[in-house]
This record gives C-alpha cells, sequence and structure tokens, in this order.
C-alpha cells in the first residue's frame, strides 16, 4: 500500500466505504432480501456450533496427551541434561550410552514435534473471521450500539462513528462529506432490516459469539504449551550440541589419542592395580543389594531451611533400581546379567538331559540325532530361552534391563545361527573339529557384551584384554594348525581369517587402543554369523540342486523338444530361477548388506551410532557448483545400494530374456502350425538388445538419481563431446548403427554367409563386428560398416538350401543315358533327413545329372541338387563316395589325364 499515490488512496478509501454500505440496499434490490441471508447465516453456524461440539472433545482430549507428552520431554530432557553432565571421560560405556539417550531423544523430540505456530496461525485466522462477522452483523441497520462481547480484539471494538472518524482523518473536507452522507443514508434506510431480521442477527451474533470464545480458549492453551515447548526445544537443542562435542571427544579418545598402553601396566603392576580397585569401587556397591532397610547416600537430601536430611519419595511402579544409587544400579545390573547367563546354562543341561533320556527310547532312535548332543542342547536351549526369557525381559518396564536383554538377545541369535549352520551343513564326525575354531569368537563377544551391559570401567577392559587376547592367539594358532585337514575347507579359512582378526585385535590392545580391537572383535562375531549363514545357505542350495533340482531340469528338458542345443538350455529358466535367484541375487546381496549391518550392530553395541552415520549415510565425496547446487553425492549407503540394484537387474535381465524367447517360440509355433525349430531360425538379437538396453539404462538413470548427478552437466558434456567424439568415433558409430540394422532381420546368428571369397557360419553379432566359423573351424570378424559396404551373400537366408554341383568325368564313348540312371538311383540313398526332420536333398528339384563339359580326357558329367547349406559340406564328401562307387560297380571307367610321348629315333 505504500506504492500507491495518496490521490488514489483517498479515492480507493471513498469507493470502498461507498460499497461496504450498499451492500444492504444491493441485497434488497437484487431480489435477495437481507432476512434470507441472516436465516441461512443463522442455521450454517448453529450446525457449526453443533458440530464443534463434538471437535472440541477431541481437540481437549489431543490437547491432553499433547501436554501429558510435553511434560514428558520437559522431564525427559532435564533428566537427559543431568544424566549427560554427570559422566566422566574415562567412563567409555557410560559417556556413550548418556550420549546416545541425548541424541535419540532430540531426533524424536523433532521428527513427533506438533506444529505450535501453524496450529495457533490457524486459530488466528478463525478468531479474526470471526470477530469481524460479529462487527459486521453489528454494523447492519437498526446499529447495535452495545454489544458486550470481552474476547473481541482491539482491532475490532469500534463503532460508526468511530469508522467516520477513522476515515475522516484520511480524507479530505469534500471527502468527508461524501462519506458522512453516504454513511448517513445506508443506516436510515427503513427497509434494511425487519423484525425477523433483527432476531435473525442477534442468533447469529450469539452463535458467531461462543465460536468466538471457543478458538479464543483453544488459542491461548496452545500459545501457553507452545511456550513451554519452545523452552524444552532450547533446552534439548543445548544439551544435543554438548553432546555433540562430547561425542567428539570420546571418537577422538577411542580412535585417536587411545587409552593407557598394556606397557604402563607392566610398568607400575600395584599402582595399576589400586587404580582398577578404585575405579570398580567408584562404579560397583553391592552391599545395596544386601536387603538393608537403610536409604542409601543418593535418595537422601539436606533442607535448604533445616539442614536435615529428609528422604526423596519413592514412584509407585517401583522396581528393582529403584531406590538404588548409581553405583547400586550398576550392581543390579552384574546381578541380573549373571542371573541371565546362569539361567541360560540350566536350559543348555536341561535340554541335554532330555535329549538324552528320549534317545534312550527305542522309538524315538530313529528321529534323534546319535551325536553331537551339546551342540544340540546349546541350539535347543538357546532357542527355548530366547522364547522363554529372552521376549519377556526385553519388555520389561526399566530401560537398562531391557538394553541389556537387547543385547543378550543379538549374542544368542547369532551363537543360534552359527550353531545351526555347522549342524546343517557339517558332518557328524567334523563338527567338533569345526566348532573349535570359533569358540574363542563367541566367548569373546560374550564377554564384550556382558562388559557393555554392566558399564565396566575403563580400567579394567584395558588391563584385562590383552591378556586375554593374547591367550585367544595361541589357542587358536594352535588348533588351525591341529584342524587343518580335519574341519571343513571353509571353517579352516574362516579359522585362520579369525586368527589374523585376534592378533590386529591384540596389537591394538597392547598399544592402548582397546576400545578399537573390541569393535573389531565384535565386528568379526556379528561378520562371522552372517558367513556362516552365507556358507549354510549355499551349501542347502547344493543340496536341493542335486537332490531336486536336477531332476526337474532333466525332466524340463526332455519335455522340451521344439528346440535344441543352447536355445533349449536357456528356456530351462522355468526350472531353475529360484536357484538362480537365491545364487545370484539373495547371497551376494546379504554379502553386501552385511558389511554395514555388521558394522551397526558392533557400533550399537557401545553406543556409537552417530559413528556409524558417519561413516555410511554421511557423503563421502560430496561436490557443489559456483551456485552452491550439489553435483556429486557419494557415500556408503548409496555405493551399497547401487551394488544390491546391480545384482537384481542382472537376474532381471536374463528372466525377461527367458521369458521373451519363450513367448517368441510360442507365437512362432502357433503361427507357422510347428512342432519344432531349427536353431536361430528365429531372430532374437533385437529383442534381446532392447531388453538390455532398457535395463541398464534404467541402472544408469538410477546412477544418476543417487548419486545426484545433475543432468544438466551431462547434457553440456554430451553436447561439448559430441563434436570431437563423433569424428573420432565415426566408424565405431558407423558399425553401432549397422549392428542394429543387421540384428533387425538381414542376419541372424546361424546363417552361412559368403563374403569376399570366404564361407561361415554366423556364431555372434555384437554391436561392432559379425563373427563367423569358416569351414576349417577358424574365426573370423567382419566390420559391420564392411559387410554393408560389399556384397555379402545370405545362403540360408532365402530357404536354406544351396545349389550344390558335383563334377566327374567318364570316358568318351560311354552311354551317357546309362551314366545317368546309375547316377541318379546311386544317390538316393544321399536323400535323407536332418535331425530336425527336414529333406536334405530339397524334393522339388531332386538329383539330375547333365553334360557340363568334354575335356580333353574325358566327358565332365556334373550332378546337381540343392542341398541344406549346413549340411553341405559332409554332404558334398559323401556324395563323392557314392558316385565313385555307382560307377565302379556298373563298370563305367573314370578316365584321368593321360599323355603318349612318341619317341623318334634318327637312322
Amino acid at each position: 500500500m505504500s506504492d500507491i499515490p495518496p490521490m488514489k488512496k483517498k479515492l480507493l478509501t471513498i469507493v470502498s466505504t461507498i460499497f461496504i454500505c450498499a451492500i444492504p440496499v444491493y441485497c434488497i434490490v437484487n431480489g435477495q432480501p437481507l432476512t434470507d441471508v441472516l436465516r441461512d447465516l443463522r442455521s450454517e453456524l448453529k450446525m457449526t456450533v453443533e458440530q464443534g461440539v463434538e471437535e472440541q472433545v477431541l481437540f481437549e482430549k489431543d490437547y491432553e496427551r499433547q501436554h501429558e507428552r510435553m511434560v514428558n520431554v520437559i522431564t525427559a530432557s532435564n533428566e537427559l541434561s543431568l544424566l549427560l553432565y554427570t559422566q566422566e571421560q574415562q567412563m567409555t560405556f557410560d559417556l556413550a550410552y548418556a550420549l546416545k539417550k541425548v541424541s535419540s531423544a532430540y531426533h524424536d523430540f523433532n521428527k513427533d514435534r506438533k506444529p505450535y505456530d501453524r496450529i495457533v496461525h490457524e486459530l488466528n485466522i478463525e478468531v479474526d473471521r470471526y470477530a469481524r462477522l460479529i462487527e459486521s452483523l453489528r454494523r447492519l441497520p437498526p446499529i447495535m450500539t452495545e454489544i458486550e462481547i470481552e474476547i473481541l480484539p482491539d482491532s475490532l471494538l469500534y463503532h460508526v462513528d468511530s469508522l467516520d472518524q477513522q476515515y475522516s482523518e484520511l480524507a479530505s473536507s469534500l471527502e468527508k462529506e461524501v462519506i458522512r452522507i453516504a454513511v448517513k443514508d445506508s443506516l436510515s434506510s427503513p427497509f434494511v432490516l425487519d423484525e425477523e431480521g433483527e432476531v435473525h442477527r442477534d442468533s447469529c451474533i450469539m452463535y458467531a459469539s461462543e465460536l468466538l470464545k471457543r478458538h479464543v480458549s483453544n488459542r491461548d492453551s496452545m500459545i501457553a504449551d507452545s511456550t513451554h515447548y519452545q523452552a524444552a526445544y532450547w533446552r534439548m537443542t543445548e544439551a544435543y550440541d554438548y553432546a555433540q562435542s562430547r561425542y567428539r571427544e570420546l571418537e577422538k579418545y577411542v580412535f585417536v589419542d587411545g587409552q593407557e598402553p598394556f606397557m604402563v601396566f607392566l610398568a607400575d603392576p600395584k599402582g595399576s592395580w589400586n587404580k582398577i580397585k578404585l575405579a570398580l569401587h567408584n562404579q560397583y556397591d553391592f552391599s545395596e543389594l544386601g536387603g538393608d532397610d537403610s536409604q542409601p547416600a543418593d535418595s537422601l537430601a539436606v533442607s535448604p531451611v533445616t539442614g536435615e536430611e529428609i528422604v526423596l519419595g519413592e514412584e509407585e511402579d517401583a522396581d528393582l533400581f529403584t531406590g538404588l544409587s548409581s553405583k547400586g544400579a550398576n550392581s543390579m545390573l552384574v546381578l541380573v546379567t549373571v542371573i541371565q547367563l546362569v539361567a541360560l546354562i540350566i536350559l543348555w543341561v536341561l535340554t541335554f538331559l532330555v535329549i538324552w533320556l528320549l534317545s534312550r527310547i527305542p522309538r524315538m532312535k530313529r528321529i534323534l540325532p546319535k551325536n553331537n548332543f551339546p551342540l544340540y542342547s546349546v541350539l535347543f536351549g538357546t532357542i527355548l530361552y530366547y522364547l522363554l526369557l529372552g521376549i519377556s525381559v526385553s519388555g520389561d518396564t526399566n530401560e537398562y534391563i531391557r538394553l541389556g536383554a537387547r543385547h543378550i538377545n543379538t549374542f544368542l541369535w547369532l551363537l543360534i545361527v552359527i550353531s545351526g549352520s555347522l549342524l546343517l551343513r557339517v558332518s557328524h564326525e567334523r563338527i567338533r573339529n569345526c566348532l573349535r575354531l570359533y569358540i574363542p569368537s563367541i566367548i569373546i563377544a560374550l564377554i564384550i557384551i556382558v562388559c557393555r551391559i554392566t558399564f565396566v570401567p575403563d580400567k579394567l577392559l584395558v588391563f584385562l584384554f590383552p591378556i586375554i587376547l593374547a591367550i585367544v592367539v595361541v589357542r587358536q594358532l594352535f588348533f588351525c594348525i591341529r584342524e587343518s585337514g580335519r574341519a571343513m575347507p571353509i571353517d579352516s579359512v574362516l579359522g585362520w581369517i579369525s586368527l589374523s582378526i585376534y592378533i590386529v585385535s591384540f596389537v591394538f590392545a597392547f598399544l592402548g587402543y582397546t576400545f578399537v580391537a573390541l569393535l573389531i572383535l565384535i565386528w568379526w562375531y556379528f561378520q562371522l554369523a552372517v558367513l556362516l549363514t552365507i556358507v549354510c545357505v549355499s551349501d542347502l542350495m547344493v543340496r536341493y540342486k542335486e537332490r531336486w533340482l536336477d531332476k526337474r531340469v532333466d525332466a524340463m528338458r526332455n519335455s522340451i523338444t521344439y528346440v535344441s542345443g543352447t536355445d533349449r538350455e536357456s528356456l530351462l529358466f522355468g526350472a531353475t530361477w529360484f536357484y538362480d535367484f537365491i545364487r545370484q541375487v539373495a547371497i551376494p546381496t546379504l554379502f553386501v548388506i552385511s558389511l554395514p549391518m555388521c558394522i551397526h550392530m558392533s557400533l550399537d553395541i557401545f553406543d556409537f551410532d552417530d559413528l556409524y552415520d558417519k561413516i555410511f549415510h554421511v557423503p563421502f565425496i560430496q561436490l557443489f557448483d559456483k551456485e552452491g547446487f550439489e553435483t556429486l553425492r557419494i557415500s556408503g549407503r548409496s555405493i551399497i545400494g547401487l551394488l544390491c540394484l546391480f545384482f537384481f537387474l542382472r537376474y532381471l535381465n536374463r528372466a525377461i530374456h527367458a521369458i521373451w524367447q519363450y513367448v517368441r517360440y510360442a507365437a512362432f509355433m502357433r503361427k507357422h502350425n510347428r512342432t519344432s525349430i531349427r536353431n536361430n531360425e528365429i531372430n532374437l538379437s533385437l529383442g534381446n538388445s532392447i531388453i538390455s538396453v532398457l535395463i541398464w539404462m534404467s541402472y544408469v538413470i538410477a546412477v544418476v538419481a543417487v548419486l545426484r548427478i545433475p543432468t544438466g552437466s551431462l547434457t553440456l558434456v554430451a553436447g561439448g563431446l559430441s563434436a570431437g567424439i563423433g569424428l573420432a568415433l565415426k566408424d565405431i558409430l558407423n558399425n553401432f548403427i549397422y549392428g542394429i540394422q543387421l540384428m533387425g532381420g538381414r542376419l541372424r546368428v546361424g546363417d552361412w554367409i559368403e563374403c569376399e571369397g570366404v564361407r561361415g557360419r554366423v556364431v555372434a553379432i555384437n554391436y561392432q563386428c559379425v563373427v563367423v566359423e569358416t569351414e576349417d573351424g577358424t574365426e573370423m570378424s567382419f566390420l559391420n560398416a564392411s559387410l554393408f559396404g560389399k556384397n555379402f551373400n545370405n545362403l540360408t537366408r532365402n530357404n536354406s538350401y544351396e545349389l550344390t554341383v558335383i563334377k566327374v568325368g567318364v570316358a568318351y564313348g560311354t552311354d551317357i543315358a546309362k551314366v545317368r540312371e546309375v547316377l541318379v538311383d546311386g544317390m538316393q540313398k544321399m536323400r535323407t533327413k536332418d535331425h530336425y526332420g527336414r529333406e536334405i536333398v530339397e524334393p522339388k528339384h531332386g538329383v539330375y545329372v547333365v553334360v557340363k563339359d568334354m575335356s580333353d580326357s574325358s566327358v565332365d558329367i556334373a550332378v546337381k541338387q540343392y542341398v541344406l547349406v549346413a549340411e553341405r559340406i559332409g554332404y558334398v564328401d559323401r556324395a563323392k563316395e557314392v558316385i565313385y562307387e555307382s560307377l565302379n560297380n556298373a563298370g563305367i571307367t573314370i578316365p584321368f589325364p593321360q599323355c603318349d610321348v612318341h619317341l623318334k629315333h634318327d637312322e
């Protein structure tokens, strides 16, 4: 409005005033009584008020839930702040747990944050709308000079005289008179509102006032909660920022600075041991678990008024950790973990006894395994523990117990995978040999998880693990050498890999990077479980192939009689699709995904989730242009996703090729009423090429989208390089285009061609050349452009028959009719069929004999016939033998060149 000139602004004011005041009169003139309008408005407002009662109930319920959540968020933010600010740098497990809690709470807060600003803005719109509606109703003549609505906005608490005053301040004396007369005339109109109209107006004002009060009340409540919520957000943001700084310090402490080297403990063992005992004393206090009724120190407080100690109130839903100090809570975690492990061992023993007792029953001997009862007991006992205790404990209300149960369940799940893999794929005689190679990994993983659950101090870990790893390295080396040749080959390989992992971890732990060693060890345990799963699945697929799939393939191969050779083998995809999917898609994808999955699981044990995000989610290559737009984004997640997509599209490409081949064969036989198809009779090259291009072009598009490669830059690059590359690659482009034309039907794989005196069978057609197998067995390549530039003969394009002439000479004076009869009769034995049932010699023309030439020594006879091109070489050789035998048996002489030399002697 500031850009409007003053004169135009005054004129706009006058016009607006006259328009507003003339609305009631227009209603009458236009044939729409204002009373009817008010009646309709009254009905609408009444309906809105009635519907608003249910909406208000829903709003209040939602508000109560949100208010309660807001109180929980504020309480949690305060608790997390206290938890975070009390953690020491040397207590890695405690600090990592606190940092993860703060980060997770912050992300959950932002994800589920209620849009207070939007809700308040919408309520403001409703408040303003109803307030203006009330004021508009009040202005209708006769004007209501007294109306008490306490919640009307100040901007709308004005009457007509104030309206006149407002305009009088903006207009000149002439404009004032125009406005005054217009207002006066409109207000003095006797036909605007009758008595019924006033009743409707009063009702409208009442309903609108009710709605206005309701919206104002809701708005005030939302504004109050929004203020508290914003304060909680600031506090949560402050804690999150501090947590991120502590995360960086923790990462530096773990991966850069490290802890104390083991040589420090060896230099002063007594002092180091005293530090360890002090750390354990500060971390655990088992005396609080003895059932003493006295309150722990953490449950007492000092009154700021009287100075006396008071007992803090306890929650009604108290659990095992209620009333315990932080040291007592850690001690309770140790006790709960020990109880869980003891329960697991008891279930193992009970399962062993049950299997052993059942094996004594004669009827059960055939069902139960005969050997390896301990490993079966571990497998079924672990499954039983997971079903009975693992799931129930993981749902405990206490967060510490729930977190510990989750880590224990992860360990148990992987233990089930390892033991199940051994039992499924390894023979009973070799299971113990293989199991000895994996026992250290299982025990070390259990120790690490128990240390994580019970918040073991850093000093104890730094002292303990170099010793454990040294023992494990010696033990693993001994069994790797001992079990070599006894265990399965893949298990021996994994055993040696485990040994190298232990050695690397021992070096890190000895140098003081204990937590790096722990991360490597726990990652290898998870990775080992996944690798054994892959090995087990591969072994099961091999057994499936040997026992069932090979039979199905043979049956399907025998049922496919209309094609043979490689064409029939490619149609076997209908029987092998599941096996191929597991081998070509599932197993490679699982292997690729296992790397980030195992790293995530190992980092999750130590609550290093942010580190996982930095490794796989945050791009390690990220480029921007001058305008700040992203031109390249490569992260670990994108690479893994593209690899998995590659495996799937590779399989999909093969599947669609098989379906395309089957559809083409079925359509061809139905169209031509055929029951068989000759090799390469149908051209599939172009269709297969189109399918491959579409699939891999979609992959390229996915790569461009995932890596955020701007298409505009690709266009510029393509345009800039098109000129230079077009000239340099002219021949390649020509060959490419000609190759597409050849695939379109001019040439097929299996056709016999003749070019520049070279005769052979086409074995491959690609985008650059045509590969031909000559008659002598060698391969020659013809560029696609050269075939178009030269005259090549496609010998099988027409009807697959070729005129074949075999020449033989007979002596002068021989009866030609007899020769013709002998040769025609003798060549009848050559009129056989190929393995497709086609006549080798075309029946239409048959075999006919003519005199070709009369040479010096013989009369040359030509034996002519049309022979299948593919059978020509063998046919000519056999035919010459038949011709020779037929003439010889008939006593017809086959002359040979002779030269008589006459010697002349002089007298």
